[in-house]
């Protein structure tokens, strides 16, 4: 429980867990409410144990000691509470009363002391239970009496947390824990028969093998497969013959397997002609003298050919295949560090949890994310070297997305996605021209399940940013667990990314991540005294950085803490090594495009201000425009043929020839490579294009969009990211921006219908980001104003596009909807759709509507008659029919408990007043009485004749309920009445 803590507490409070700040009572609460205080008690565990249907099988927990809502812990002081001084005594107190009040008894359950920051919490662990609970007695708590045979359970709901289970709810349950229980009490009756380890095969090898070898070919009546997990008989025999009547015979055996037992029984079947031909595969075993487990089977099988699955898959299969590797052997690496999730102040090293997730099977993929310049391709680079050290016959691939990206685009389309590692591999040795054996998709997959190749797949985001649609992310991360992963269990593939790509896949896919922290001031100085070695230079470094550190805030205040973003050090680095160490952050920047706020843009302006001098009249905002020209071309860079005319186009007025094309090469922010201009760091190709986007819209020229422009705010553009942020950083948010983007939405009809849809959405991105800066406002008023200035027209909004608004902003993008139409609309993957405000007069039309299940915690309400018929519904059909669902089932529910509460109060055709705690005990298990309370439905009587007696009597209003209770007629009041609580 110590080890799963910090786990249970970030998740959310939900059926099967609950959080309490207090205990129910202390040594100073009066004897004479303790009864209710047990009762509180015992309702909130046995409401914990039934949960609510789809939550059987899972593991519930009970905390005391913590709040959910501040995420923040508060002691508990048990030597004021008797009952907890000792918690063996309190266990057993507890279950005799359990066993008094439910049927079948609850006894199954443990209680801990759990430390957390060094706080004790008190954790009720409850395994799921396989039967529904009932009470067997009454109970009494501080709101209600609960009868005998209640099934309480916990809908989850603030409003409906715990209540009294419905019949359809109870045969719900009911279903649920019967299934529940024939799992159960199977695997308990064949415990020695569960598989403790995944099942494994050679089918795939041996498949491969055939493949390979096509004289052979898989004998008759064979495989033979013996799964005796009770006696530990556990193997495979595969019978190869080919047209030369010549054979090959496989055994494998499972690391579970009793060798002797075994052979035993592969003798008594005459399974295998010839022992001392027979090629025998076994797994690895965990231990350090693997070989010895070899050489044991060699001499009880009489065979030397002995081989470890992932072993004979290298050496007869795909040994051709893999490339070789050279390290990278970085000059200079600092250990990076990140946040550990559940304590934000503990910084851990990255490099170690990478090494820790290599050593551990079943875990197929590893992502790394932080933002541009903080890393993480250093990062990976780095594992793979130690991979490289650790074992040496392992095939490592490096894959760099920005050099396989334009034969991806070129090889994949809408209808023909990226949606396998195979994709990335094959544009790889497509680029690279490589010679020789390459693999096949089969052997791809066998050499990454066997542990044989271990990928990195670096800056997956470029792949997303630019190729949008043709990348299907959700089924290439499904083939990473399901077809990757099937046989061994030892894939490994670490990718690295920006911003909150991997948001919207975790919610389906639990991954292990990371996310890279920007230097503290040790590491700006390790990192220095690697690269610079002299005291002078790395003092001189320090000072530097310093003036471009990030001045971290918290709780409102300035932080003397003080953080250092990786690549930004580099280039200091790189400064002072060739003696251009004279910046002075405080020079006035005189540009167009940079802001002095901006450390980043400070140093690109000091270093493009060093550079003018010998780039003759190349002035700084010349320099930032043929950068911008690099990082908005397809291929993030600029031919050595192609950069004249780029010059010529940027109006830069000067001689060009060879001399001074070798002065642009040394730039500081170039890399000259294979006759092509690059930026240095990769960073630079985002900042770039985030100048151009910025004065795209600070300029406001419009004669015609131009197709680069179009393609990055469409392709980058995207809610809650940093491309994003830094844009809101240097654009204004005024009335001629908002006029902007509409004449810019309007002028371009031109583009392809999916594009299109992208950069309409792109917009309304930055403007929402817009209003969430500085002294704007951001709620759903000042952005439901903002998408009606843009798209409304003849009173309906026409044309609105979200695409992919996910995650978890602080300011959650939702519109107010209320009594509007809207027209030819696109919502795509938009998280929040649900959690706009609708009414019965909100209506669409021809628009359509994919991926926007409400968030977690968050339920559909659908008004009748939101959808007309000419939306397209196909992708939310699931949607629409389960609220429909859920609406029958709420209808039924309310009206089953209004008649409850209607025939308490009807006696001999007419309402009679009922006594206050009568009516209070009889409908405990009816949550509507008090709104019912509340609308003057049932009301507070005082009879003249008993004037100290407190009553409810139903309102004269709902008289006409007594033909409904007496005859069945239907009353008009009465659906009313449902139909409002609804």
């Amino acid at each position: 429980m110590q080890d799963d803590i910090e786990l249970i507490l970030a998740k959310e409070e939900s059926p099967i867990l609950e959080f309490k700040r207090q205990w129910y009572w202390d040594d100073s609460t009066p004897s004479e409410d303790m009864a209710v205080k047990w009762g509180e008690f015992l309702k909130d565990i046995i409401s914990l144990a039934n949960a609510y249907h789809s939550y059987v099988g899972q593991s519930r927990y009970l905390i005391f000691g913590f709040c959910e809502s501040e995420k923040k812990s508060y002691n508990i002081d048990f030597s004021k509470i008797k009952q907890l001084r000792n918690i063996d005594s309190f266990k057993k107190d507890l279950v005799q009363r359990l066993e008094k009040c439910t049927r079948p008894a609850f006894i199954n359950f443990s209680i801990n002391k759990v430390n957390y920051n060094d706080v004790e919490l008190l954790v009720f662990s409850i395994p799921s239970p396989i039967f529904i609970t009932e009470t067997k007695k009454e109970l009494q708590t501080k709101t209600r009496s609960l009868d005998e045979g209640v099934v309480l359970v916990r809908k989850g709901q603030k409003a409906d947390e715990i209540r009294t289970a419905n019949i359809s709810e109870i045969e719900e349950l009911k279903y649920e824990f019967e299934e529940y229980r024939k799992y159960f009490l199977k695997n308990r009756k064949n415990e020695d028969e569960v598989v403790t380890t995944p099942e494994r095969s050679i089918e795939k090898t041996i498949q491969l093998y055939i493949d390979k070898n096509s004289s052979f070919s898989l004998a008759e009546n064979f495989p033979v497969k013996v799964k005796k997990w009770k006696d530990n008989i556990i193997y495979e025999v595969y019978k190869l013959v080919d047209r030369f009547s010549d054979s090959k015979e496989f055994i494998y055996l499972h690391e579970k397997t009793n060798q002797g037992k075994t052979l035993g029984e592969i003798k008594k079947n005459n399974l295998i002609l010839d022992f001392n031909r027979t090629i025998i595969l076994i797994d690895k075993p965990n231990i350090k003298d693997v070989d010895r487990r070899k050489e044991n089977i060699r001499k009880l099988f009489g065979t030397n050919h002995v081989f470890f699955i992932d072993e004979f898959g290298y050496e007869h299969l795909y040994k051709d295949c893999i490339l070789p590797y050279e390290k990278f052997n970085l000059p200079v690496y600092v250990n990076g560090l990140y946040d550990n999730d559940s304590n934000s102040n503990l910084d851990l090293s990255a490099i170690d949890r990478l090494k820790e997730w290599f050593n551990t099977e079943s875990e197929p993929l590893f992502v790394v994310s932080g933002h541009g310049g903080i890393g993480k391709t250093t990062l990976a680079k780095q594992f793979l070297d130690y991979v490289y050290d650790e074992v040496n016959s392992l095939g490592i691939l490096f894959i760099d997305s920005k050099k396989i990206i334009s034969e991806l685009s070129r090889n994949y389309s809408q209808d023909n996605k990226i949606s396998d590692v195979f994709d990335f591999y094959n544009a790889l040795m497509e680029v690279e021209s490589l010679e020789g054996s390459k693999f096949s998709k089969d052997l791809l997959k066998l050499s990454i399940d066997n542990g044989s190749l271990v990928i990195v797949l670096d800056g997956i985001d470029e792949v997303i940013a630019k190729l949008g649609d043709k990348f299907d992310i959700e089924t290439f991360i499904n083939s990473i667990f399901e077809e990757y992963s099937s046989g061994l269990h030892r894939t490994k593939i670490l990718i690295t990314c920006r911003d909150h790509f991997w948001n919207e896949v975790g919610k389906k896919i639990l991954l292990p991540e990371i996310t890279l922290k920007a230097f503290n001031s040790d590491l700006a100085t390790e990192f220095f005294s690697k690269k610079l070695v002299q005291e002078k230079k790395i003092n001189k470094a320090m000072l530097l950085a310093n003036k471009l550190a990030i001045e971290t805030k918290e709780d409102g205040y300035i932080s003397e803490q003080k953080t250092y973003i990786p690549f930004l050090l580099d280039m200091i680095s790189y400064l002072i090594e060739s003696d251009n160490d004279d910046i002075d952050i405080n020079n006035k920047i005189n540009s167009q495009y940079l802001d002095k706020k901006n450390h980043l843009d400070v140093l690109v302006a000091q270093i493009c201000t060093r550079e003018i001098v010998k780039l003759d009249s190349l002035s700084l905002d010349h320099q930032i425009k043929l950068f911008i020209s690099m990082a908005s071309s397809k291929k993030n860079s600029i031919s050595i043929t192609d950069i004249k005319q780029v010059l010529k186009n940027k109006n830069i007025d000067v001689e060009i020839d060879n001399s001074y094309i070798d002065k642009i090469k040394g730039h500081p922010l170039i890399l000259y490579k294979d006759e092509n201009f690059y930026f240095r760091y990769d960073v630079f190709d985002i900042y770039f294009k985030s100048l151009l986007v910025s004065e795209f819209f600070n300029t406001k020229d419009l004669p015609e969009i131009e197709e680069n422009i179009f393609r990055i705010i469409s392709g980058y553009l995207k809610f809650d990211t940093s491309f994003a942020k830094s844009i809101s950083e240097k654009v204004v948010l005024d009335d001629d921006l908002v006029l902007f983007c509409l004449d810019l939405i309007d002028n371009i009809n031109n583009e392809s219908l999916n594009d299109k849809n992208l950069f309409v959405s792109a917009i309304v991105t930055l403007l929402l980001t817009l209003l969430e800066k500085g002294n704007n406002q951001s709620n759903i008023n000042t952005r439901t104003d903002i998408i009606e200035k843009i798209f409304e027209s003849n009173g309906y909004i026409q044309g609105l596009c979200l695409i992919d608004i996910f995650g978890n902003s602080s300011s959650k993008p939702t519109f107010d909807f209320r009594g509007k139409i809207l027209k030819d609309c696109i919502f795509i993957n938009y998280e929040y759709f649900w959690e706009c405000t609708f009414d019965n007069s909100t209506r669409f039309y021809d628009s359509y509507f994919k991926d926007i299940d409400p968030r977690d915690g968050m339920s559909t309400n659908i008004p009748e008659k939101l959808f007309s018929p000419s939306c397209n519904l196909i992708e939310i059909h699931h949607l629409i029919s389960q609220t429909r669902e859920d609406k029958k089932d709420q209808k039924q529910d309310i009206s089953t408990d209004l008649i409850k509460v209607f025939k308490l109060f009807y006696e001999r055709g007419n309402f009679y007043p009922r006594k206050q705690a009568q009516v209070r005990k009889k409908l405990s298990a009816v949550s509507l009485l008090s709104t019912l309370i509340e609308k003057g439905v049932v009301k507070n009587y005082r009879d003249p004749k008993k004037p100290t007696m407190k009553q409810y009597k139903i309102s004269d209003e709902y008289r006409d309920v007594i033909y409904l209770l007496d005859q069945d007629t239907p009353s008009v009041k009465f659906n009313r009445l449902v139909k409002d609580l609804m």
